[in-house]
């Protein structure tokens, strides 16, 4: 269990090293400044302030005493002090050393009448008044400016200004709460649950600082606990086939700790993306978002009340205010996307696709993959591979694509998911989306968000094309593998001539799209792969070509650009592809 809850706040870190690298600074080798609620015993917060030998500590509290370090001497001697304190059971603030503790702080207990405040603390949280009560000091702190408040204690400490303290209903914390409005943290980091209300998030957010929902940090958590599941089922199988002795099971499921945390990890890093690359766009994508948000309620799936989101009339503000959805809005879609393609995925035949047989066999740690037979019959085999194939689905594209999509190609969600798995394979963008990831703290996040919306780009266009034309929805359709086998070597031939066969009006495209993403500060090689995107999709229509007319896939596709040219038909399809 508390390896376990040290992935969750692993899985919390990532989201707050998300943040700072798109502010543009790597949290693990810069200082950086901390308040926090928690302290060093507790599973969450003490392996969050481990987690970065940087960490400038200012001051934390929990609900015995409250700990103040106006000017950390030493981040060194601090991070040793809190392992210290972290691998030494029953430790409360009371038992920092002291002598770390710079000129004006110290720890303060709680059930103080009043705390003295000298110029160190008075700078620290803008109090001009020489004492206050702890409460009062509390609630000073959370309004400090710093660069992460970090909450990894129990309790709600933020809500917005326009809601009161019994809509919150955390009594105990009435008097120290504050209003998102006035949170001077460029970054949250909600490593407990409900450390801020929805609409507090949003406030937040709408004065410049960057923060998901408690769920999206926390989901390294819940990953972990569906791990440890579907591993404990598959291993009870194993043993019942005589595979494994059940004397060895529990000490093999401790030898995988690391590597179920490396793949909960990885999961939560594509999430954090997703919200970032949504958030790039939102203002432009707002209308898609409002059409589903729309389509949830109307099927009673989503109640934008409950969830904090904005009604139709709010809606009409935001558009003329030129604004998109917060972060903490699009967190909210990304989580009922997932839910609604899961729910779509698992009533069909899709997870039965051999297409899935390996994503199946990664989604387990690799010490079990040779226990592929009795992954084959996990009973909740159909579940893994729903849940992964609409979570890539939602993390590559967004929240609102299949709805997009439908609109367009006028296919139902699961036609969709299956022309999207064959895109992806088909021009091999797995391997482009890995390439970009690498980029972290190399490039800078501009690059990497325009790269990906790029990616994102041309899986809408394909997997438009696929899911009009590639079968699925007929009455026997083929397989993923299939669709991936017919245009897959189509599409590397006219890959490899493209830019020779590109009309004179794509080439000056591509050459807008290159530049553009080279001024962002995306390396040459993936700035010239992006731009090529968008005309490399219309590859697949040439393949079809090709094989209705029995032309060699060269010629047809170098007639298709000439035509194209000739009729114009590159500047309106360039024209289209503006409209919203």
């Amino acid at each position: 269990d508390h390896k376990a809850m040290g992935i969750t706040a692993r899985g919390a870190w990532e989201a707050v090293k998300r943040h700072f690298r798109e502010i543009g600074k790597d949290v693990q080798s810069e200082e950086f400044t901390v308040i926090g609620v928690g302290d060093m015993s507790g599973d969450v917060f003490g392996n969050g302030m481990l987690l970065s030998r940087k960490i400038r500590l200012l001051a934390a509290f929990d609900h015995r005493d409250i700990f103040i370090d106006p000017n950390p001497k030493d981040c060194e001697k601090s991070w040793i002090e809190r392992k210290r304190l972290f691998d030494t059971p029953r430790t409360s603030w009371q038992d920092y050393d002291k002598k770390l503790i710079s000129k004006g702080g110290g720890v303060f207990s709680r059930s103080a009448k009043s705390i003295d405040i000298g110029p160190e603390i008075a700078a620290l949280t803008g109090i001009d008044k020489p004492s206050v009560t702890p409460t009062e000091l509390m609630s000073a702190l959370l309004k400090s400016q710093c660069e992460l408040l970090w909450f990894g204690g129990i309790g709600n400490y933020i809500k917005a200004r326009s809601e009161n303290n019994a809509d919150v209903g955390d009594k105990a914390n009435d008097a120290i709460r504050i209003d998102g409005e006035d949170v001077r943290a460029a970054v949250v980091g909600e490593g407990a649950n409900l450390g801020v209300t929805q609409k507090g998030r949003i406030a937040f957010a709408r004065h410049g600082g960057r923060i998901n929902t408690d769920a999206i940090d926390n989901s390294a958590g819940v990953d972990t606990s569906d791990h440890e599941v579907n591993i404990k089922i598959l291993l009870g199988d194993v043993i019942r086939a005589g595979a494994l002795k059940a004397d060895k099971r529990d000490k093999l499921l401790e030898s995988m700790t690391d590597e179920v945390g490396a793949l909960v990890l990885a999961d939560n890093y594509d999430q954090t993306g997703c919200i970032s690359i949504a958030q790039a766009s939102a203002a432009a994508d707002l209308d898609s978002h409002e059409r589903f948000i729309q389509r949830l309620e109307a099927s009673g799936k989503l109640s934008r009340r409950v969830e904090g989101l904005p009604l139709t009339g709010e809606f009409a503000g935001l558009r003329a205010a030129q604004q998109g959805l917060t972060r903490p809005e699009l967190a909210k879609l990304v989580a009922y996307a997932k839910i609604d393609l899961f729910d779509a995925l698992v009533a069909s035949k899709t997870p039965d696709d051999p297409a899935f047989a390996e994503a199946l066999k990664t989604y387990f740690p690799k010490e079990l993959w040779k226990f592929e037979p009795q992954m084959a019959t996990h009973r909740l085999r159909r579940e893994i591979i729903g849940t992964k194939l609409a979570d890539d689905l939602v993390n590559r594209c967004g929240p609102s694509f299949v709805d997009r999509v439908r609109e367009v190609a006028r296919a139902d969600a699961v036609t969709i998911a299956c022309a999207f798995e064959a895109a992806r394979r088909i021009f091999d963008l797995e391997a482009l989306v890995e390439r970009v990831n690498a980029l972290d703290n190399k490039a800078p996040a501009a690059a990497q968000t325009a790269l990906h919306q790029r990616i994102g780009g041309a899986l809408r266009r394909s997997t438009i094309y696929l899911a009009r034309n590639a079968g699925f929805d007929g009455e026997q359709p083929p397989t993923i593998l299939e669709v991936v086998e017919r245009y897959r070597a189509p599409v590397d031939v006219q890959r490899a001539t493209l830019m020779a066969d590109l009309s004179d009006i794509e080439r000056e495209r591509v050459a807008v799209r290159h530049k553009s993403l080279l001024d962002l500060g995306a390396p040459e090689d993936l700035a010239h792969e992006a731009a090529l995107l968008a005309p490399l999709t219309l590859s697949l229509d040439v393949a079809d070509l090709a094989r209705r007319t029995n032309w060699p896939v060269i010629e047809a596709s170098q007639l298709h650009c000439v035509v194209g040219a000739q009729f114009g038909l590159d500047a309106l399809r360039d024209a289209v592809n503006l409209l919203k």
